[in-house]
């Protein structure tokens, strides 16, 4: 009697152990799976955004009371930029028509031909950034938004 109970215990017992290493292993298998499989939740405004439209803001001037800008991006890459720096005498506008470039990521473009400015693409509006897409901080940030108007 004592014999049938020891056998059943190691039976037990043994069995117990390859449910164990079963689970490790597919334990395993699925970590790895999920360390290998790339994720495709980037976002990006190019992509995720409805960007094409009309922008219009006041943006800061270091030697004018402000510039009041324009811009139309279109789904071709097309823009068309105007710019009226208020305060200043002289030739105190600026009208150019190219094509933008997006960065990378696709969340920042870049336009013009005479000076290169950058924008960071948002819902509903532009983000003057510098060129290594770092942004003004604080209550001044605002300053430099431009507002979509109109969609294309």
């Amino acid at each position: 009697m004592k014999s049938i109970i020891i056998l059943l215990a190691l039976v037990c017992l043994v069995s117990c152990k390859d449910e164990n290493k079963e689970l490790e292993l597919e334990t395993t298998e699925i970590s790895k799976k999920s360390e290998v499989t790339p994720s495709n939740d980037v976002f990006s405004a190019r992509d995720s955004l409805d960007w094409a439209g009309i922008y219009e803001g006041f943006l800061p001037c270091e030697d004018c009371e402000g510039i009041e800008t324009s811009i139309e991006i279109e789904k071709n890459r097309d823009y068309t930029l105007s710019q009226e720096f208020k305060g200043r005498a002289g030739d105190n506008s600026l009208q150019e028509t190219g094509k933008f470039e997006w960065d990378k990521q696709g969340n920042t473009i870049s336009l013009g031909e005479r000076q290169k400015l950058y924008f960071k693409v948002s819902q509903n509006y532009l983000l003057q950034v510098f060129k290594d897409e770092s942004k003004v901080m604080g209550d001044s940030a605002i300053k430099y938004r431009l507002t979509k108007i109109n969609e294309l």
